[in-house]
């Protein structure tokens, strides 16, 4: 928790503008798993294109929380931050991000 509440908070400040967040914009009271979508940029190409670029994020739907599903887009991406991630790796993730 440590490790993982900075790099978080890192993510979080670091968003690009065309970047969509679902869920508290702080890391009060959560983990850095995020949920969110890139402007114009279908989750599903957005994961492929981040994929060819060497990170590992996920695209579906609901995300396990079936009352929450109802009001997310059809399609979003979920990325989380764990102890083995670097502050390198979140910058590059905010660039790739902001690229798209």
């Amino acid at each position: 928790r440590d490790y993982e509440r900075p790099l978080g908070e890192r993510f979080l400040a670091g968003l690009p503008s065309n970047v969509t967040l679902y869920g508290p914009p702080t890391m009060d009271g959560r983990v850095p798993t995020f949920l969110f979508n890139v402007d114009g940029v279908p989750a599903v190409d957005a994961a492929h294109r981040l994929a060819e670029q060497g990170f590992g994020l996920w695209y579906a739907d609901n995300w396990y929380c079936v009352a929450l599903g109802p009001r997310l887009p059809d399609q979003s991406l979920r990325a989380g931050i764990a102890h083995y991630n670097t502050e390198e790796e979140v910058d590059r993730l905010l660039e790739a991000l902001a690229a798209l």
